[in-house]
């Protein structure tokens, strides 16, 4: 599964993002409904991987 639903943390919208399978760590990527950044967090537990996402204005 390379797509993930997720919640912007500014605009509540539900959208869907592609992380590809390599990526491991963290990212910044704008919503692409309201533009405000987003710190991407990539982990991998038992061969799945998790994506979560939380603001990246400097608020964290």
């Amino acid at each position: 599964m390379d797509s993930f639903p997720v919640t912007c943390p500014y605009c509540g919208e539900q959208v869907e993002i592609y992380v590809e399978p390599d990526v491991r760590g963290s990212f910044v990527q704008d919503c692409e409904v309201c533009c405000n950044p987003w710190r991407v967090r990539v982990t991998r537990a038992g061969g799945e991987r998790s994506v979560e996402v939380s603001r990246a204005d400097g608020s964290e």
